[in-house]
Order: C-alpha cells, then sequence, then structure tokens
C-alpha cells in the first residue's frame, strides 16, 4: 500500500512494507505514478494532480541522524542506560513511571533525581499557526530536599523565579527540534523527585525531558543534550571549564551557565560572568559543546532497546499553505516587498514599514482575485491551487525573510541601508524626571527604553523560598513592554486581561537584567535595595539591550557607587538552510545547494543590531553584555528548525564583542556628563558604639524622627567587636538634605562625626 503524508507543507510518501526505509520525498498522486522529488518545497501542482491525498504524520523518524525508529517506547516498555561522570553515575530510565504518558522519563544523577513527561494532543486547529503549541511545567517541591514549606498553610503555592526561568529554557530548547508540519499541543512536566543540593537540577531536567521527547509517539528530531558549566580564567586568559559543577564551584567561579545543543548544533546558551575574555568565554563554549557527547549517546542507547514503535498519531487538518497556491502568492508578493524593504526606502520608520507591507498584502489579495483563484477560507480545499487568506498569511512571512536574505547576501545591504556589521544611532540622557530616585533613557534606533530607580531599605528586599531555601534579592528589575511600543492596538476588551505568556516573558527578562547588572553592582556590602522600572517605549529590534544601559545608568544617577557601566548588543544570524527555499537561495548566489544541515553549514550572514524586521525572521538571536574590561553575560538563542552550527556561534560571539566595544565607546560622553555632576545622595556616618542606642532610641522613636523629618533612609551596621565603632549609612534623595542628617545624627548623639560622602564620586571619577 502506498500513502502521502503530510508534514506542513511537504507531501511525503513512504512504502508501508519497508519499515526501515523512511527517507522521505515529496510525491503527487500522477496518472503516469508517483513522481517524487527532493525534500523542499512541492512546485505548483493542479488540482487533478493532487488526488487520493492522505493527510498524516510519517511514523518514523527520518529527519533525526543517528536514530532510525526513535519514537519507539510502548507504555510499560522499559530501558535504561547510564555512564559515570567524575564519580557520579548519570543514568537514564523510561517505561517504569508515568506509564500513560506519551513518554517519560527518570534521569538520576547522584542524589538528583528527575521525572519527565510529555503528551501531545490528538489535533490541532487548522489555519491558527505553523509551530507546536508548547505548555511546560516544571517544579521544585521543597519537599524533594526534605523541608518543610514556609507559611501558616505549609502548603506551595505557584511556580517560584528558579523554576519559570527553567520551564522556559526547557520550551525554548525544544522547540526547533519539532518536526516541520508538527502544530498539535503539547504539554511537558518535569519534577525534581529528590536532591541533595550538591548540583543544579535544570540541566537534569533538559535532558529528562529530551529523553522523553526520544520516547514518544511524538515527531520530534532529538537528542539534545544539557550541561551545566564552571569556568575559572584565573590560571590563563583562556581558563579551565567544569563540566557539571557542584553548588560549591558555581559560587566561587568566574563564569557559569548552561548549554543545550544536538550532535551537530547548538539550540541555547545562557552565561553570567565576572568581566571574563572573549577568549574564555568561547573556550567555555567549546568544552559545553564536547561535553554533549557523552550525554546524547546514553540517550541513543536508550532508545535503541526500545523493541517495538506505536504509530504517531495522525493529524486532524493541514496546516501550513497549500503548496499548490504557493506559487502563485509568491509570484505576486516578492516584487511588492522587494521594492518596500529596499535601501532606497532606508528612511522608512517601522510604523511606515507596517503600513507599506500591510498595503502591500492587500495588493496581493486583490490581484489573487482578479486572477479568480482567491476564496473565501471556509471553502478552502487543499490541492485546488486556490489561495485564501490563510494561505496568504503563511507565505507573507518566509516571502519577507527570502528578500532581507536575499538582501544581506548578494549586496551586503540592509532594509536601512546600513552594512552588516554597523550599529544604529544610540542616545543617552540621564535625570530626565523630578521626584523620583534616579532616572535615565536610552534609544537605539528606533527602539526606546526609560528606567526609574528606587532606593529602599534593606527589609525591602524581595524574598522567596526554593530548594536551595530562603533567598533574598537586593536588585530587583520590574520589565514591562507596552502594545504601543510596538505599533500594535487593542482589538478587543479581552486584551485588558493580562496574557500569562507575557507576563511570564516580561519576569524572566527582568530577571536576566537581574544578573547581568550585577556587575555594576557595588563591589563592597550595600546597604540597601534598590528596585528598578523598565518601561520599553518603542520596540524596533535591541530594546532589552537600550533598557540594560539605561538600567546601569539610573542606578548611577540614583546615587548608586556602581563598580562600572554595563552596555549589551544584539547579534542575528542568518544561515542558507534555515530558509524553506534553501535550495533556490543558494542557486541564485552561485553557491551549491544541499538539503543536508552540514552541507550549509558555512552559509551564513551575521549583522548587529538588528532591527524587528530582521530579528523576526533569523536562525539566531545572540545577546552579549558586559563592561570595559570584560563579558557579565551571554544569552544564545536558535530560532531554526535543528538548530545553528556551532561554528555560527562562535562567529556571532566574535561580531558581538565588536559591537559591544562601539556600545561603549557611544557611553562615553555620558559617562563624562555623570562624573561631572555627581550626587552625592549616599553617606555614612561613624557613631562610637555605645552612642548607637541614643540614636535608634525607645522603640527606635529617634530613628524614624529623623527618617520623617529629612525624607532619608538610614541603617545602622553595628560593629563586630564592642571597641570598634558603628556606622550608619544613609540615602537622601535631594543632595541638600545630606547636611541636615548629618546634623540630626549629632544631636541625638552628641558627638563629633565622622562623615563621608565622597565615596561614588571616587568611584565615579575612576571611569
Amino acid at each position: 500500500m502506498r500513502r502521502a503524508t503530510c508534514y506542513g507543507r511537504l507531501l511525503v510518501r513512504h512504502e508501508a512494507a519497508a519499515a526501515s526505509a523512511y527517507e522521505p520525498q515529496i510525491c503527487t498522486n500522477r496518472s503516469a505514478g508517483w513522481q517524487a522529488s527532493p525534500a523542499g518545497y512541492l512546485p505548483s501542482t493542479s488540482a487533478s494532480e493532487l488526488t487520493n491525498v492522505s493527510v498524516n504524520f510519517l511514523p518514523s523518524r527520518a529527519f533525526c541522524s543517528g536514530v532510525e525508529a526513535s519514537n519507539s517506547a510502548q507504555t510499560g516498555q522499559l530501558g535504561t542506560s547510564q555512564f559515570v561522570h567524575n564519580g557520579t553515575d548519570y543514568s537514564f530510565e523510561t517505561g517504569n513511571l508515568a506509564q500513560l504518558s506519551d513518554g517519560s522519563s527518570l534521569v538520576k544523577f547522584g542524589n538528583t533525581w528527575v521525572l519527565a513527561a510529555v503528551t501531545s494532543s490528538d489535533g490541532f486547529r487548522v489555519q491558527e499557526r505553523t509551530k507546536p503549541s508548547i505548555t511546560v511545567e516544571y517544579r521544585e517541591p521543597v519537599a524533594s530536599v526534605g523541608r518543610m514549606p514556609g507559611g501558616r498553610a505549609k502548603t506551595e503555592g505557584g511556580p517560584n523565579q528558579s523554576e519559570e526561568d527553567t520551564a522556559m529554557l526547557i520550551e525554548k530548547a525544544i522547540l526547533p527540534l519539532f518536526a516541520p508540519g508538527f502544530t498539535q499541543n503539547v504539554t511537558v512536566t518535569a519534577t525534581v523527585l529528590c536532591s541533595d543540593g550538591a548540583v543544579a537540577a535544570s540541566s537534569v531536567a533538559l535532558n529528562a525531558v529530551s529523553a522523553a521527547l526520544m520516547c514518544s509517539d511524538i515527531p520530534w528530531q532529538g537528542p539534545l543534550a544539557a550541561v551545566q558549566i564552571a569556568h575559572d580564567a584565573s590560571d590563563d586568559d583562556a581558563g579551565q571549564t567544569t563540566i557539571q559543577p557542584t553548588s560549591e564551584q558555581l559560587l566561587d567561579c568566574g563564569l557559569s551557565g548552561i548549554f543545550v545543543g544536538t550532535a551537530d548544533t547548538a539550540l541555547l546558551a545562557d552565561f553570567q560572568g565576572r568581566e571574563v575574555s572573549k577568549k574564555a568565554m568561547r573556550s567555555a563554549l567549546q568544552a559545553a559543546k564536547a561535553a554533549t557527547e557523552q550525554i546524547l549517546r546514553s540517550q541513543h542507547k536508550l532508545v535503541s532497546q526500545q523493541t517495538s514503535a506505536k504509530p504517531v498519531k495522525p493529524s486532524q487538518g493541514y496546516s501550513g499553505c497549500d503548496p499548490a497556491a504557493e506559487a502563485s502568492i509568491m509570484a505576486i508578493a516578492v516584487p511588492l516587498v522587494k521594492d518596500i524593504l529596499s535601501d532606497g526606502n532606508a528612511d522608512m520608520s517601522r510604523v511606515q514599514r507596517l503600513d507599506a507591507l500591510r498595503e502591500a498584502k492587500t495588493q496581493v489579495v486583490e490581484k489573487l482575485t482578479r486572477q479568480g483563484v482567491y476564496r473565501f477560507q471556509a471553502l478552502r480545499s487543499v490541492g485546488s491551487g486556490c489561495a485564501t487568506q490563510t494561505d496568504v498569511d503563511f507565505v507573507w512571512q518566509d516571502v519577507q525573510s527570502m528578500v532581507i536574505r536575499d538582501m544581506m547576501t548578494k549586496d551586503n545591504l540592509r532594509p536601512d541601508g546600513r552594512g552588516l556589521i554597523d550599529s544604529r544611532p544610540a542616545s543617552y540622557q540621564v535625570g530626565v524626571l523630578p521626584v523620583v530616585h534616579g532616572s535615565a533613557l536610552a534609544g537605539q534606533g528606533q527602539s526606546q527604553a526609560l528606567v526609574t530607580a528606587t532606593i529602599g531599605e534593606a527589609d525591602d528586599q524581595a524574598k522567596s523560598e526554593g530548594i536551595t531555601g530562603q533567598t533574598s534579592k537586593q536588585l530587583m528589575v520590574q520589565f514591562g513592554d507596552r502594545m504601543a511600543a510596538a505599533a500594535e492596538a487593542s482589538t478587543s476588551g479581552r486584551d485588558r486581561i493580562p496574557d500569562p505568556v507575557r507576563q511570564r516573558v516580561r519576569r524572566n527578562t527582568g530577571r536576566m537584567l537581574e544578573s547581568r547588572l550585577a556587575a555594576a553592582f557595588p563591589s563592597t556590602p550595600f546597604p540597601f535595595a534598590v528596585r528598578l522600572n523598565v518601561d520599553v517605549l518603542a520596540a524596533d529590534g535591541s530594546e532589552t539591550m537600550a533598557a540594560l544601559c539605561a538600567a546601569s545608568l539610573a542606578l548611577a544617577d540614583a546615587g548608586v557607587p556602581v563598580r562600572a557601566q554595563v552596555a549589551g548588543t544584539q547579534v542575528a544570524a542568518f544561515t542558507a538552510s534555515g530558509h524553506p527555499h534553501a535550495l533556490d537561495w543558494n542557486q541564485s548566489n552561485g553557491r551549491s545547494s544541499g538539503t543536508d544541515s552540514q552541507q550549509d553549514a558555512s552559509l551564513y550572514e551575521i549583522v548587529i543590531d538588528p532591527q524587528e524586521a530582521e530579528s523576526s525572521v533569523s536562525d539566531l538571536l545572540l545577546q552579549l553584555v558586559g563592561t570595559e574590561e570584560g563579558i557579565t553575560g551571554l544569552h544564545v538563542e536558535s530560532l531554526q528548525k535543528g538548530g545553528v552550527p556551532f561554528e555560527v556561534v562562535t562567529a556571532a560571539l566574535s561580531s558581538g564583542w565588536q559591537g559591544l566595544q562601539e556600545q561603549h565607546s557611544k557611553l562615553g560622553d555620558i559617562k563624562a556628563q555623570l562624573a561631572r555632576h555627581v550626587t552625592n545622595k549616599m553617606g555614612r556616618v561613624v557613631v562610637p558604639q555605645d552612642k548607637v542606642g541614643k540614636l535608634i532610641g525607645p522603640r527606635g522613636a529617634v530613628i524614624n524622627k529623623i527618617r520623617s523629618d529629612t525624607g532619608s533612609l538610614l541603617s545602622v551596621e553595628e560593629a563586630v567587636e564592642q571597641s570598634e565603632d558603628a556606622t550608619v549609612h544613609f540615602f537622601c534623595p535631594d543632595t541638600r538634605q545630606a547636611t541636615a542628617v548629618e546634623q540630626a545624627i549629632r544631636g541625638a548623639t552628641g558627638v563629633d562625626l565622622f562623615v563621608s560622602l565622597s565615596h561614588l564620586q571616587s568611584e565615579q571619577c575612576a571611569w
């Protein structure tokens, strides 16, 4: 029996009898027989040539190198695989727990056990998306470390910050590996069953999810491997990397983070450091990539133990553009989009470009209607050659991607007329708002971010509970992006209800900014809490990096004795294999073509400071953060199906370092302005230990009166030894109140004081 299966835009034939030969091919049922072509986009075909087509998903893993039948675990089918890492057992098990799920896996690394299970829906809505809808739930219950939760109810609530961040990492890592055309709902759950706190559970959870997907009936092109690293660059410039470090090693290292990749590609990387060099960062990435091989081999061994495969769930509709209608749409759309995105319209703003593209999309529908090949959505018939609004929507993004890539590779130009490594003009202002403790406004091209800084007492620190115990944060960032920033408008009353996904992304971005700004925080103990409120006023690419620069400046404007200014840059990469029309793209540029991603590994272009129109169609986004002395943060995210070659990541790192140095050169003028206008809002007063009681007063009456009269914040740091003096730290929103605070403290204690107000000036003048 011969069957045709649909992978999104692909119609695939395979022989039911030849179970081992699952080579995907695009086919049409022609009168002369089955005609096949290499996997890619189906040429325009008449309705009569697309008869007797069954829409189904291929029950094979032909897209996964090295694994022929990875969708292979039946309910209750047992399997195990293990290896030893630094004297600690690392094992994978399947089939014993969560047997009713589509796939499950229990991963044990020492005393850290993580159970992952995956399920998928039986069908999907036809026209609403081109990728699966993934829901990830990751939990680290405090019971896993043998501890009772806090609070009176002694129950655990929603996910904490660590759980939410890890869930987002899992979602970003697994998404590029789903087969093209698979758009069903997927639910992933990962739970830490037990942990002794010796190692971080996030990388173990990612590997557990990968093994569960490999042992499921979901078309997923894995496996992937995740490793935690700790890098110490103290010995030489490159430094030494520790794979799967302990909690103590993570605290003492100069660079730490997580890397996720397949055998040939990189999917995700997230690192935080203490001003490490570019060479050290590259060395850490290479060591992490090499460490994934053992984990990948163990997952392949686990899958090879499965003796029978359960069939992939059939799809209940058609996802993607109708191949028979695609050619007619592209013939009209490509010239229109080329004209709008050409360098002749480089002075267009984002709003003007969006309006022009929206008008061009309307013209496509009008021309299709005049040609008699446009139908209403309710009359959509796959294979008829007639286009609907859904088909136009699916093709439209591909057309923009193809045009932008063609401009970059042929002419080395971008839609706004810049060169590939040119950044947009940047602007910075400090002290833009009255009343608030500190404020800064940063612009990167048309992107704009406003940040306000608020200083609070030490008791205002954010507190949370996790498997590592009670934790507190001295620096808190509230990140917000408005619909108006992206030239969007509310279409219904439902849009006023906060979107949970959007809220989660905002919280994750805020915590990312917190970790990146740690390098700017004072190296000495800081007696106050700081909260930054970030408002993205305009978003046209790199708005997060603009917010980072504004946050660093707002800290200095508030009087926080920052050690150094932090800046960031964003880099986007485009690969030939990442575009659906890779074959045509290669031929048009005079390059050899190939369907394998490895053949196209050397075909890529890297751009610095991408616009939204560029980043939305890119294959890789890299964010690099640091001071003038070194890198403090790196985030890499693959947007291409299957991931991007590792050499593209290292090339993007080099370009990102160049862009980071350029950003710091643009910050030179504002640094000089801050040094000239130092505001001594913070200071400290030395008080004899035996006078501290007089300063505080009965039940804090005296110190509270000073706070209310002067509007200042006071923090008393008592001496460890009785013979030593105590230190009173204070913050005044208005610098003129500093003298009033000093006089109030002198009046309460009755002694002459030593007052220091110069610490901020000495720090900032060092810039």
